[in-house]
């Protein structure tokens, strides 16, 4: 008779299963010195890497009667020699057939285990049962698990309390030297006021960390406290000298801006700045937080001037997550293992504010890659120079998205990236642009400038001209668009628009000749396609997008849940049912609260993702519709609802009666509900 395999023999097949899928990281398997004061305590496996929160995996044969309870013993203690503490561990149980197994790893590659995530601070992962999936779903997990979440919620506090101190000091300076104040602005391209001020603070600051991270990585990259003192005369000098060899070495998306900035501030005003924001940096720097983990987004979003005119808000984590595992799963044809093949992929969001949607998706196809035994490094380049395209109006919206991309790989460099300031309100030579929604009557447009190129760089002093570039962004190019655009109407009936003529149009201080100069040119470009003035800015951005996808891309959008019945919708639904197929709408339930995937629109929302006909195709007879019972909790959430709407089957049909659709459970509790509807 065969012996039985052991537990700890399962562990270490499961340790050398993980390793494989998740390079980068150290994954001990039944290590005995794993916690500091309990050198008798062990992990079955445990998982640290750089910029990530240990992760520990305690493991039983079923029916693991012990298994939840031993890994929450595990919360809290701190590594050895590492000194940090577990915040997730991870309970899993092993069906009987891998304890009966003759190979024990291949038992374990197989097997449908059971898990469920268990969290220092509470609010375990599912609420209530088990998650079942194989060993590449539990790797997915424990990357997304891994993010440091105590240490990104007290970075962000640092970063944001340093910037309102920074932004004080310019308050202060715009009173003595409003000429000064109004370049800064300038520069940004925004108003003069508290705002962009702050925004200018939260661009040096940003370009500060991503400084003291680099330090070292690079032989001239010396750490901010090497520049000099406290209250130095000469830091402005010493950090700028250091900023234009960083340059020198690329960086542009990040640094270029911000050498901009501190060059335009009076020498005072810097000195002062640089106290507060120098101290801020190294802070954030040391709690070893990287952009991947979207701390530049979620500060960033909080100080974006004119935000309610240009309807920036900020599509939060766990919802651009969601969109994006559904929008890269309909990408077909792939090999995920192969860089090259990567590489020809095209994805645009052409209205990516602080790049939510474009992390998401850059961190998906990463996944995608490393679980197919790629190595994400390699494709940092291939991401940031072919694949992506991000374009906005806000040269700080640019500036964030890049520094957000950068910081995926902050020690990878890269050449020239896709990422464009456009056009947007009256120019110089009298006409008016609508920023990206010029490219719906060309695939190429003249921009303002590209975050890469040293040639163009971003609002140099000087530079007008050379500032300059034109973006090709092909008609039929994209395999995928994904956005949550503007949501703004021509219809000034909404509260904090009610005394604005156009508010579709109001920003940047535009006159009501402008206003109305770029409704007639929303009108002349929206002709002969889904864009309707009534439904507003959103149903322009889907005409584009259906303009920029090849036969056979996906299309992927935030939109306002009228669009799925509101009249004014009409010709967007009638496109998709004409010329897309695979079609999928979600939306929350809730209880009329809480309805939305963006952090502050207070209003419903919807996730609508749908694959563009290839010639030989014909329109889809249905759709799916999926009712969540709430906004997704965390990145871990969404990617459970993600894989369920992906591979739920035998769904009720709409009109077979009021029953509710099928159920899809995380765990034993009640997610959403899923049915399909025909198409009209």
């Amino acid at each position: 008779m065969m012996p039985r395999q052991t537990e700890p023999n399962a562990n270490n097949a499961l340790g050398s299963l993980l390793r494989g899928m998740l390079p980068g990281c150290a994954v001990l398997a039944e290590n005995t010195q794993t916690f500091a004061d309990y050198p008798g305590r062990h992990s079955d496996v445990l998982i640290t890497g750089r910029g990530r929160a240990p992760v520990v995996v305690e493991a039983e044969y079923e029916p693991a009667a012990t298994v939840e309870q031993d890994a929450r013993e595990r919360l809290g203690l701190n590594i050895a020699g590492d000194g940090r503490a577990i915040e997730a561990a991870i309970a899993v149980r092993y069906p009987a057939a891998v304890e009966a197994a003759y190979d024990v790893t291949a038992a374990v590659e197989q097997a449908a285990l059971s898990y469920r995530v268990l969290y220092q601070q509470g609010d375990d992962f599912p609420r209530a049962g088990w998650l079942t999936g194989t060993v590449t779903d539990l790797a997915d997990l424990i990357r997304l698990v891994s993010v440091p979440q105590q240490e990104v919620e007290r970075a962000a506090e640092t970063l944001e309390n340093g910037i309102d101190g920074a932004a004080i000091e310019l308050d202060d300076m715009a009173k003595l030297r409003p000429g000064s104040a109004a370049d800064l602005a300038a520069l940004l391209g925004m108003s003069n006021v508290h705002q962009t001020r702050r925004m200018a603070c939260a661009i040096l600051a940003n370009a500060l960390v991503f400084h003291e991270r680099i330090a070292g990585m690079h032989p001239a990259v010396k750490h901010l406290r090497q520049l000099g003192g406290p209250a130095d005369p000469t830091l402005q000098d010493a950090v700028l000298a250091a900023w234009e060899g960083i340059l020198a070495i690329n960086y542009y998306p990040i640094f270029a801006i911000a050498k901009d900035l501190l060059t335009q501030l009076p020498s005072a005003a810097a000195a002062r700045v640089l106290d507060v924001l120098r101290p801020t940096a190294q802070a954030v720097a040391a709690a070893g937080v990287d952009n991947a983990h979207d701390l530049t987004g979620r500060v960033f979003q909080r100080l974006i001037a004119d935000r309610k005119y240009l309807a920036t808000f900020y599509t939060r984590p766990e919802s651009a997550a969601l969109l994006a595992r559904l929008a890269v799963a309909k990408l077909e044809e792939i090999d995920w293992s192969d860089a090259a093949a990567i590489g020809r992929l095209r994805v645009g969001d052409f209205a990516c504010g602080t790049g939510a949607l474009l992390s998401a998706v850059y961190d998906r196809i990463a996944a995608q890659h490393q679980q197919a035994g790629g190595d994400p490094a390699r494709l940092h380049p291939v991401m940031l120079e072919e694949v992506l395209y991000g374009c906005d109006v806000m040269p700080s919206a640019i500036h964030i998205t890049g520094s957000t991309l950068s910081g995926m790989q902050p020690e990878v460099q890269f050449g020239q990236s896709r990422l464009y300031t456009m056009p947007y309100g009256r120019q110089e030579d009298g006409s008016v642009k609508l920023g990206s929604l010029e490219l719906l009557q060309s695939s190429a447009v003249q921009t303002l400038f590209n975050t890469s190129d040293p040639a163009l760089r971003t609002g140099s002093i000087g530079e007008e001209t050379a500032a300059q570039v034109i973006a090709q962004i092909p008609d039929g190019g994209f395999d995928l668009v994904i956005m949550n655009p503007p949501f703004t109407r021509a219809t000034n009936h909404e509260g904090a628009h009610a005394t604005v003529v156009n508010p579709a149009f109001a920003a940047f201080d535009a006159s009501k000749a402008d206003m109305d100069a770029m409704g007639k040119r929303m009108r002349d470009l929206g002709k002969n396609s889904c864009y309707d003035g009534k439904a507003g800015l959103a149903s322009a951005f889907t005409a584009l997008a259906h303009r920029k996808l090849k036969p056979g891309g996906v299309l992927a959008f935030v939109l306002p849940l009228s669009v799925s019945a509101g009249t004014s919708w009409d010709k967007f639904r009638q496109l998709l049912a004409d010329e897309y197929t695979d079609l999928e709408v979600l939306s929350i339930a809730a209880n009329g609260k809480d309805m939305s995937f963006s952090a502050d629109t207070g209003m419903a929302e919807c996730l609508v993702v749908a694959r563009k006909l290839r010639p030989d195709e014909i329109p889809a007879e249905r759709a799916r519709f999926t009712s969540l019972r709430r906004r997704p909790a965390g990145r871990a959430a969404a990617a459970e609802i993600a894989s369920g709407v992906l591979t739920a089957d035998l769904l009720r049909g709409i009109e077979n009666g009021p029953y509710g659709g099928a159920v899809l459970n995380i765990g034993t509790e009640n997610a959403a509900e899923i049915a399909s509807a025909k198409i009209p």
